[in-house]
């Protein structure tokens, strides 16, 4: 049997806080809506610290939706900005986006 590397997403978002807050405070509403398995499914993490109010955050395939629903739903609101298939492609966009 084939054993594949699981695919995933790169989210940008935009959170009035640092990154560790964003990323507790969607896994916070995660756990809310869907449960922990579900998290642990998600394997959410935080990549890189565009700049204070800007990151980028790691998600599977398959949870990328629920993903979205959670920070949409997140209280303050959490802004998301852009998603890609690969972290060199979102950065080109946002740079491009933000200047």
């Amino acid at each position: 049997m084939l054993k594949r590397r699981e695919k995933r997403r790169y989210i940008s978002i935009m959170y009035d806080e640092r990154g560790a807050a964003a990323i507790d405070a969607i896994q916070k509403r995660h756990i809310e809506l869907f449960g922990s398995i579900a998290l642990e499914r998600a394997s959410l993490r935080l990549i890189k610290e565009i700049n204070s109010s800007v990151i980028i955050v790691r998600c599977s395939l398959a949870e990328t939706e629920h993903i979205l629903a959670a920070i949409a739903l997140c209280n303050p609101p959490i802004v998301t900005l852009d998603i890609s298939s690969s972290v060199k492609r979102l950065k080109r966009r946002l740079y491009n986006f933000i200047l």
